[in-house]
């Protein structure tokens, strides 16, 4: 692409070069380089300022080229300092600014076209208009105030009467009482601007029972109140009922040798208060009837014996 560019310049150049010849107000020596050398040198006829090779051909390199392409012709003297201005003032090489004032290709001071300028004209255009407005302003506000005071000196007032300033109280402010906090309202006098306040006393709570945990024989049960306005909440306990013993009822007979049962039970809950044992209707425990039947049928085995030995003598 730099080979490209330097065709065009080599082109634009020669180009121009034979418009200047006309022209006698002007001397410069062209030193044309080759594709691949990039130095090169003009001179104005004053001797003084050293310019670019191509600046004659810059509006090509606008047309042709991109804003880095540009830059880096820059970086091998293609154009002087005017022709970087013009460039920058053309729309390119915005991007490229500090660096080039960075490298010394144009001054520090330099600013593109059309941004200083309608900077410092926007300011001027913003600043004058305030002044003018607050000097009206401040005008206007002046005048007022000195002909109000004078129309106060001179006015004559009648003081107003009791019944007036008795008449002439006014709500202005209402603070709403709550179940326990004391309200208020304001009053103002409109005549001699004083205030006095009224207290609206605590309305205190409405409460309902709004749900009931019933007793139990030993548990406690609950009344639970809630405030109708405010929604506060308080419970109340209900005792315990306690048993109610109901009869005793046999819940196993007694056998001749084995005990039964009873028991009672609370007629609300049904739980079992007391338990009772039933005794057995033998009045002998079974093992001393045992007993007597085994020792008599020995004593009857005795006699047996006995009695059969008899005989025998």
């Amino acid at each position: 692409m730099k080979n490209k560019l330097k065709k065009y310049a080599a082109i634009g150049t020669i180009a121009i070069m034979g418009l200047l010849l006309t022209n006698t107000a002007v001397e410069k020596t062209v030193t044309l380089i080759s594709d691949t050398d990039t130095s090169c040198v003009t001179t104005y006829s004053g001797g003084e300022n050293e310019v670019g090779c191509n600046d004659d051909a810059y509006m090509v390199f606008e047309k042709n080229a991109t804003d880095a392409e540009i830059y880096d012709c820059i970086q091998d003297n293609y154009f002087s300092t005017p022709i970087i201005e013009t460039m920058i003032n053309d729309g390119y090489l915005l991007g490229y600014v500090d660096q080039l004032k960075a490298e010394g290709w144009i001054p520090q001071d330099f600013t593109p076209a059309g941004s200083k300028p309608s900077s410092t004209a926007q300011t001027e255009t913003k600043a004058e208009p305030p002044a003018d407005n607050q000097a009206a302003s401040s005008e206007t506000k002046e005048q007022p105030k000195t002909e109000t005071k004078t129309e106060t000196k001179t006015e004559t007032k009648a003081e107003p009467t009791q019944e007036e300033i008795d008449a002439a109280w006014e709500e202005t402010e209402r603070t709403e009482a709550t179940c326990t906090e004391d309200g208020k309202i304001v009053y103002t006098n409109s005549i001699t601007g004083d205030t006095k306040e009224e207290s609206i006393p605590a309305a205190g709570h409405d409460y309902e029972v709004t749900e009931t945990a019933d007793a139990t024989c030993t548990e406690d049960g609950t009344n639970t109140y809630t405030c109708k306005v405010c929604g506060d909440t308080y419970e109340e306990a209900i005792p315990a009922t306690g048993h109610t013993e109901g009869e005793w009822k046999v819940t196993k007979e007694a056998g001749l040798f084995s005990t039964g049962s009873k028991e009672v039970t609370c007629e609300k809950c049904g739980e079992i208060l007391d338990t009772e044992e039933i005794p057995q209707t033998c009045p002998l425990p079974l093992a001393a009837v045992i007993g007597i039947v085994v020792a008599v049928v020995v004593i009857i085995g005795v006699i047996v014996v006995l009695v059969r030995r008899r005989k025998n003598i």
